[in-house]
Formats: structure tokens, C-alpha cells, sequence
């Protein structure tokens, strides 16, 4: 049996599905007070229900709850974690959240003596991070590594579906320009969140993921311009963009992104060789380009 903490969420959804093609024996922890149906409309979740509906059995709990946690692991020899607190708001922070919700979640995994504990950390975490979402998820890696658990954390860097969607997408559909931070010029490893549930359905059983890190990014890096050219290339036409300076608000973009992006572009590029690990799992990356095509083409 595997557990599935996160199924609601976009990329958690996503897993959810591909485990129960496949067949497998899925529980989801499910709040219940979640509000997927909701939100599932938006694009912003996965519903429940249709998930409930394909076979998955349902564990009412919730991370900030480590009793819940306990019996949720109960009888599971495989535990993936896609759960976050960055679209949450009130009790539900980084830190109660990202940072000591999942901790209890490794702990009550341990307790139960787990098999394997999936991890969906990022690109960029660190314990030392200023940043309370890197720096938890740097702690829960750490936490992770001396639990005795097997585990395998995947390190994906930035989700096309979500930042080219709230960078370019939404203003978009408003007819506002597109807004970077800085020149816009940082190179980044844009990854679709496609490809990352492939590699955490692949880590349940591939033999090279036990107690290891997976980087995924897509097949080459690209700035935020690079992006948006794309986009126009997709549309065949040119978007207007403009400018602010790192700390600035951001139009249409949450705070918490904003600073994110900021820091980002206040950083160095970055780079991925997925070469070896494509290979390894037979997952190719989904090229910006092609994501485009896809995720703008019917705009």
C-alpha cells in the first residue's frame, strides 16, 4: 500500500493518477476540511472525489496533527509527500506546514517502519536558506537522511506550469503585460510538472532511487525573456513586457512568488544534465518549447 500526502495538490493529483492506472493500492491523507473541489476548477487542485472515485482510500488527517499521521501509515510500505503550505494561509505555514508537519510525517513513516519515503524537495533548499521554504525543506532533508528510512528525495527545479502560468499566463488572459524582476535575464531549469510525476511514480520501485537525490530539470536552461519569447513565438505575436526591481511588488503575482522570483533572478544561472538520469529512468525532459505549444496554444 502506498501513501500519497499532497494528492490534492496539482503535481500530487498528477502521481495520484498515474499510481491508480497503473493499479496500485493508494491511500490519500485527505483534510476534511480540503477544499479541492473548489479550487479544482481554477486548475489550482485535484478534486478528491475524483480521485476517491478511481479507487484511492481515503486517511482523514492533517500534517499539523501527528496522531492523524500515525494511523495513516498504518499497513503502508511506501510513503510519497508532495504537500506544501504555498497556497495555504492562517495555521498552515512553511513552518508549521513544509517544516514540522513533515518531520512528524517522517516520524510517524519511522514509527511505522515504512519501506521507502519519497521526499519532493526542490532546487535550491538549504538549511542555512533565509528563504522559510528552502530552509524547511533543507531541514526535512537532513531529517529524512538520519530517520533509518529508505528514502529518495527529488529535487525539481522551477515548475513551468506554475511560474510560466502566474508570470505570463495570467496577465495574459487580463490583457496586462508580462512583468519581470530585473532584466529577467537568470537562467533557470524550467521543469514541467508532467515529468516530475513520472519520476515519483518511477522512484516506488527503481532500484537506483533507494537512498538517493533525483535533480530534474528540463533539457536545457532558460531566462524568464527566453520564456516569454517562447510564448509569443507559440502565439505568433509579441508580448509587451515592462520591468521592476527586485523587492518591488509584482503585478498579479502573490508576495510570497514575488520574493521567490526576486531571488532568483538576484542569483546565479543554474543548470541541470538530465542526460544520465533520463536515461537511467526513461523519462525524457519535456523541452520549454514544447510546453509551450501545449500549455498556450489553445489561448
Amino acid at each position: 500500500m502506498i501513501l500519497l500526502v499532497g494528492a490534492t495538490g496539482r503535481l500530487g493529483g498528477a502521481i495520484a493518477q498515474a499510481l491508480l492506472a497503473q493499479g496500485r493500492s493508494l491511500r490519500i491523507l485527505l483534510r476534511r476540511d480540503s477544499h479541492s473541489a473548489t479550487l479544482a476548477p481554477q486548475g489550482l487542485a485535484t478534486p478528491a472525489e475524483a480521485l476517491l472515485a478511481a479507487g484511492a482510500e481515503a486517511a482523514f488527517g492533517d500534517l499539523k496533527d501527528r496522531a492523524s499521521l500515525d494511523a495513516a501509515c498504518e499497513g503502508i510500505t511506501t510513503l510519497i509527500t508532495t504537500a506544501n503550505a504555498a497556497r495555504r494561509s492562517g495555521a498552515d505555514t512553511f513552518t508549521t506546514v513544509d517544516l514540522e508537519g513533515t518531520q512528524a510525517l517522517i516520524g510517524a513513516a519511522a514509527a511505522a517502519e515504512v519501506e521507502h519515503f519519497v521526499y519532493t524537495s526542490a532546487v535550491g533548499s538549504d538549511p542555512a536558506s533565509t528563504h522559510p521554504l528552502f530552509s524547511a525543506k533543507g531541514r526535512c532533508e537532513e531529517a529524512l537522511r538520519n530517520s533509518g528510512l529508505t528514502y529518495t528525495i527529488l529535487k525539481p527545479a522551477m515548475f513551468m506550469e506554475v511560474w510560466l502560468g502566474a508570470v505570463i499566463a495570467a496577465p495574459l488572459r487580463l490583457g496586462r503585460p508580462v512583468t519581470l524582476v530585473g532584466q529577467g535575464s537568470t537562467r533557470v531549469p524550467f521543469v514541467s510538472m508532467a515529468d516530475v510525476a513520472a519520476y515519483a511514480v518511477a522512484a516506488v520501485d527503481h532500484p537506483a532511487a533507494r537512498n538517493a537525490e533525483i535533480w530534474i530539470g528540463g533539457p536545457h536552461s532558460a531566462s524568464f525573456t527566453e520564456a516569454v519569447r517562447a510564448v509569443g513565438d507559440t502565439l505568433g505575436r509579441r508580448l509587451p513586457v515592462c520591468y521592476v526591481r527586485a523587492g518591488e511588488p509584482v503585478p498579479l503575482l502573490p508576495a510570497a512568488m514575488a520574493q521567490l522570483l526576486a531571488a532568483v533572478e538576484s542569483g546565479p544561472d543554474q543548470d541541470i544534465d538530465m542526460s544520465r538520469t533520463a536515461a537511467a529512468y526513461g523519462i525524457p525532459p519535456t523541452p520549454l518549447e514544447a510546453f509551450a505549444a501545449r500549455f498556450f496554444g489553445g489561448r
